[in-house]
C-alpha cells in the first residue's frame, strides 16, 4: 500500500488505499463510533469525473443492491451504499488478502506450482458461491437469475486465513434489473468468457460455470487458456479453441482432466447444468488427497507464500494508525447525532476517550509488528548441504504463522497494563524490544510483572520474544542460561510453538537430538498444521536414524504443502534410500526435479540411483 494520509469520511475513517481502477478506487478503512466501537471495512468509492454519467452511477448503485441480496460465506459481504459529499460509494466487508492472479504469479516466482488440492479446494469454493447467487430468489420467492459474468482471478479473492471470496457484481445480471444487457454487448474479461458471452449471445447460469472452468484450468496447468491480443482470444474464446489441459499438463489425475472437459465444454447443453454438480465433483476430488483440503490448512500456505507483503502491510496499517490524531483533530469521528452545549460537550469527551483508546490499539498493532518483523526474518531458506554421510539436510526455521505468538495483545489487554500505572515501564520495555536489547527489556517486563497479575495478559507475548532474544545473544558464551531462558518463555507463552521451535532449534545445534525431537513434538502438539515442524521432526528423526519416522514426518509435511516442496521431497528420498526402498526414493526424486528443475542435489542424487550407484 502506498504512502496514504488516513481521513474522515463520513462515518468511516480511510486508513490506506489498496487499488484503483477505470471505474472506482479501493481503500480499507473502519467505522469508528462511541465508546472505541471499530469495524474494519472496505470502500468503494466511484471516481468523481464519473458521478455525472447516469449509466456508470446506475451500474455502480445496481452493484451494491444486488450485492447486499447475497448472504454467502464465499460471497464478499456488503454493508452499505451511499453518496457522501457528491461521492458515491459502497461499504464492503475487508478481505485481508490476495487475488487468485496475485496468488497465480506468486507461485509461479517461487518455481513452486499451486497444490492440486487447494486448486480443488478454491474452485469448490467459488462453486458453492455462485451455486448460492444462481438459486437465490426474492422476498416473493421469485427466482433472481443471478449471473457474475465476470468470474475471473481479479475478482477472487484469498484470505490469509484460508476464505475464497467472490468479489464484484458490478455487471452481474438479475432478472430483476431493468437495465439488463442487450444481445451483442459484451461485458467481462474476454480470456475468461464462455463462448456464448463472447459472441454476444443470450447467456444463463452456465456460462459462469464455464469462467469456473478456466480458473481450474489456469490453476492446474499454471498457464493460461486463452491468451494473445484482444482480437484473436475474442475469436479464440468464441469457438473454444485452446490447448487441451492433458497436453500442457500430462501428469494431471483423470478426475480433474474429466471435471475440465465437462466444465469447459463448448455446447453449454454439455456443460454442468449447475454449480452444485460440479461442486459436487470437485469435493469427491478431494479423496484423492492424504489431508482433506481446508481453509485453515490453505491459510497456511497463503500466509507462507506472502510472508513479506503480510508484514509490508501491517507495517503500513501501524503507520496509519500514528498518522488518526492528526485526522481526529480536523473533526469528531464519533456519531454527531446529539446537538446542544451538553452535546457539544459529550463530544468533546468522547473524543478525547477515542484518542486514548487509539494509542492502546496502536501500541498493541506496534507489538504485532515487531513480531512479525522478527519473524520474517526467520523465513525458510534452501537449507545448505551437511558434511558427511547423512541422507538428510538440516531443517530451517519454521515459516511466519508458526512463528507469532498464539495470543497476541488485543487492545483491552494492554489497557489492563496500562492503566495499572505500569504505562511509562511498558514503553520502555517495548522500545528495548524494538531497539533489540533483549536483557533490558526481560528485566522492564518482569517488574511490571511484579506489580500484579494485571499487565500479564497483554504482555506475556513480548515478553516471550524478550526472553527469546536473551537466549539468541548467549546461546554460545552461557549455553545453561540460553536454555533457562527459552524454557521461561515457553512457561510464559504455553500455546505458542515458537519456544519449543526455539528450543528445538537450540537443542538440534547442540547436536542434543533426543530433546531436540520431545521440544518439537510440543511444537506439533500446538500447532499440528505446520509442513516446517513436521520438516524438522524428520531430519530429527533421520539424525537418530528412526527412519520410519523420518518418512511419516516428511510425508505429512509434503501434505501441508510448504513453498519448498522439492526440498521435502528430496529430504524423503534419501531416507526411502537408507530403508531399501529405492523405486519410492526414485519416484520422490523425480517428484523433487518436476517441482523445480532446478534442484541440483535432486539431480545428482537421481542420476546416481538410476545408474545403480
Amino acid at each position: 500500500m502506498a504512502h496514504f494520509q488516513p481521513v474522515n469520511f463520513g462515518k468511516y475513517l480511510l486508513l490506506a488505499k489498496i487499488a484503483s481502477g477505470g471505474m472506482a478506487e479501493l481503500f480499507q478503512g473502519k467505522i469508528v463510533s462511541v465508546k472505541g466501537f471499530e469495524k474494519p471495512v472496505a470502500i468503494k468509492k466511484l471516481l468523481p469525473h464519473l458521478t455525472q454519467d447516469s449509466s456508470l452511477v446506475n451500474m455502480f448503485v445496481n452493484e451494491a443492491k444486488l450485492a447486499a441480496l447475497l448472504t454467502h460465506q464465499n460471497i464478499v459481504q456488503i454493508y452499505d451504499l451511499g453518496s457522501i459529499e457528491g461521492t458515491y460509494f459502497i461499504a464492503m466487508e475487508f478481505l485481508h488478502g490476495k487475488d487468485l492472479r496475485a496468488m497465480i504469479n506468486k507461485a509461479r516466482q517461487r518455481g513452486v506450482p499451486v497444490p492440486l488440492e487447494f486448486a480443488l479446494y478454491i474452485v469448490s469454493r467459488i462453486c458453492a458461491g455462485l451455486d448460492y447467487a444462481h438459486k437465490l430468489k426474492d422476498f416473493q420467492g421469485n427466482p433472481l437469475n443471478i449471473i457474475h459474468r465476470d468470474i475471473s482471478p481479479q475478482n477472487i479473492i484469498v484470505t490469509y486465513e484460508g476464505e475464497v471470496k467472490i468479489v464484484d457484481f458490478g455487471i452481474a445480471k438479475a432478472a430483476t434489473h431493468s437495465s439488463e444487457t442487450k444481445v451483442g454487448i459484451i461485458k467481462g474479461k474476454l480470456a475468461y468468457m464462455s463462448p456464448e458471452q463472447a459472441a454476444g449471445k443470450s447467456i444463463d447460469y452456465r456460462s459462469d460455470i464455464f469462467s469456473a472452468g478456466i480458473l481450474l484450468y489456469e490453476l492446474v496447468t499454471q498457464r493460461r487458456m486463452f491468451e494473445g491480443a484482444d482480437l484473436e482470444v475474442l475469436d479464440r474464446v468464441r469457438k473454444g479453441e485452446f490447448i487441451a489441459a492433458e497436453v500442457v499438463a500430462p501428469t494431471l489425475p483423470p478426475r480433474i482432466l474429466a471435471i475440465l472437459q465437462r466444465a469447459l465444454a463448448h455446447d453449454p447443453d454439455r456443460r454442468y447444468q449447475s454449480c452444485a454438480e460440479m461442486l459436487t465433483d470437485l469435493e469427491e476430488g478431494f479423496s484423492d488427497f492424504s489431508v482433506r483440503p481446508s481453509a485453515e490448512i490453505l491459510g497456511h500456505y497463503m500466509k507462507g507464500l506472502f510472508a513479506e507483503e503480510i508484514a509490508t502491510e501491517l507495517s503500513a496499517l501501524q503507520e496509519a494508525q500514528t498518522q488518526i490524531t492528526l485526522v481526529e483533530d480536523s473533526g469528531p469521528i464519533e456519531d454527531t447525532t446529539v446537538t446542544g452545549p451538553a452535546g457539544t460537550r459529550e463530544r468533546a469527551v468522547a473524543s478525547e476517550r477515542h484518542r486514548r483508546w487509539l494509542g492502546i490499539w496502536a501500541a498493541a498493532a506496534l507489538m504485532v509488528a515487531m513480531v512479525l518483523t522478527v519473524v520474517v526474518q526467520q523465513r525458510f531458506t534452501p537449507p545448505a548441504e551437511r558434511s558427511g554421510s547423512s541422507p538428510v539436510r538440516e531443517a530451517a526455521a519454521p515459516s511466519q504463522q508458526d512463528a507469532l505468538p498464539s495470543n497476541p495483545p488485543t487492545p483491552e489487554q494492554v489497557a489492563a497494563a496500562l492503566d495499572k500505572g505500569q504505562r511509562a515501564k511498558a514503553a520502555q520495555a517495548l522500545e528495548a524490544l524494538k531497539s533489540k536489547r533483549f536483557p533490558q527489556a526481560v528485566a522492564l517486563f518482569e517488574e511490571i510483572f511484579s506489580a500484579g497479575p494485571a499487565g500479564k495478559a497483554g504482555l506475556t507475548g513480548p515478553y516471550a520474544q524478550a526472553l527469546r532474544g536473551h537466549a539468541g545473544m548467549i546461546r554460545e558464551s552461557d549455553p545453561a542460561r540460553a536454555e533457562a531462558l527459552l524454557k521461561k518463555a515457553a512457561e510464559a507463552e504455553p500455546q505458542s510453538a515458537t519456544s519449543y521451535f526455539e528450543l528445538g532449534k537450540f537443542y538440534t545445534a547442540r547436536k542434543e537430538y533426543p530433546k531436540a525431537i520431545v521440544a518439537y513434538r510440543k511444537a506439533v502438539d500446538l500447532d499440528p498444521n505446520s509442513p516446517d515442524l513436521r520438516f524438522n521432526l524428520g531430519f530429527l528423526y533421520a539424525r537418530t536414524r528412526d527412519y520410519a519416522a523420518a518418512e511419516a514426518a516428511f510425508l505429512k509435511s509434503i501434505s501441508l504443502a510448504p513453498p519448498y516442496l522439492d526440498e521435502v521431497y528430496y529430504n524423503l528420498a534419501m531416507v526411502q534410500n537408507r530403508m531399501g526402498k529405492h523405486q519410492e526414493s526414485q519416484k520422490n526424486l523425480e517428484r523433487a526435479m518436476e517441482t523445480n528443475p532446478n534442484n541440483a542435489k535432486a539431480k545428482e542424487q537421481l542420476q546416481r540411483l538410476k545408474a545403480g550407484g
